[in-house]
Parts: C-alpha cells; sequence; structure tokens
C-alpha cells in the first residue's frame, strides 16, 4: 500500500480552487491519465464518479464516493469498486491563508496486483506533485 501526502501554497482562491476539484466531469481535460469520467450525483455535497485512467502504461476503471464540504474546504473519496484497485482513499484539504490558498492532498492507495515499490514510490512522490499542479493551472484559467 501506498500513502502520500503534499501541501502546497498557491495563488488562487480557495473557491476556485475547490470548485476545480469537485468539476469531476471536468478532469479528462487536464487531468493526465484521464479517459472519461461517468458523474451520478446523488445529493448536494455527494457525488459518485466512475473514472477511466490510464497509470503506469495501464488502463483500470474505479468507481468512488465523494463527499464535498465547500465551506470548511474538505472533500474526500473512498473507493466503492474497480478492476485493479483494492483501495483509494483520500482527501483534499483546501483553505484560505491570507488571500492564498494552501492546498492539502492526502492519498492512500493499494492495488489487486503486486506493483513493485520503487513503482509505487514514483506514483506518489513524482506523479502527485504534477497532478496537484494540473488543479492549480485548472484553477487559474476559471479566474
Amino acid at each position: 500500500m501506498a500513502v502520500a501526502s503534499l501541501t502546497k501554497v498557491y495563488d488562487v482562491s480557495k473557491e476556485k480552487f475547490f470548485a476545480t476539484v469537485a468539476a469531476y466531469e471536468n478532469y479528462p481535460q487536464f487531468v493526465t491519465g484521464c479517459k472519461k469520467i461517468e458523474v451520478e450525483r446523488k445529493a448536494p455535497g455527494h457525488a459518485r464518479v466512475k473514472y477511466a485512467m490510464n497509470m503506469m502504461g495501464k488502463d483500470l476503471w474505479y468507481v468512488l464516493e465523494h463527499t464535498e464540504d465547500a465551506a470548511s474546504g474538505i472533500l474526500t473519496w473512498k473507493l466503492v469498486e474497480s478492476d485493479l484497485l483494492k483501495v483509494n482513499q483520500g482527501t483534499w484539504t483546501i483553505k484560505d491563508v491570507g488571500g492564498k490558498t494552501e492546498v492539502t492532498y492526502s492519498l492512500e492507495i493499494e492495488f489487486k496486483i503486486w506493483i513493485p515499490g520503487p513503482v509505487l514510490k514514483g506514483l506518489t512522490q513524482t506523479t502527485l506533485p504534477s497532478l496537484i499542479g494540473e488543479y492549480e493551472k485548472q484553477a487559474k484559467k476559471s479566474v
């Protein structure tokens, strides 16, 4: 299992960053490896989303249950089902820090198949910073 967390401060509003993260249907436009999204919103503050992704050169799909609280800036997710993932859960924590936005992305992921340690480490330590940067760029576009 891989666990990772990263905190960065960006020059974009908390509201715009949160809105970017919660706009799942837009992910194929800016998230590397995201091929297709199907969103089924059940109620305000909740979404069930099916992702078709390419990770490490392998196609996979998974369904996540999201809980969104824009006021607190917290968005969480938990795996419902997947072809290759056993665990996928995490949190976005997005807060205003004096006109800028502090973003913390925390992830716990485990695959049903064996993945070599160095590959998992690369996924969490190299891919994670570039992934969060993609959200920042998208949030700034909506300014």
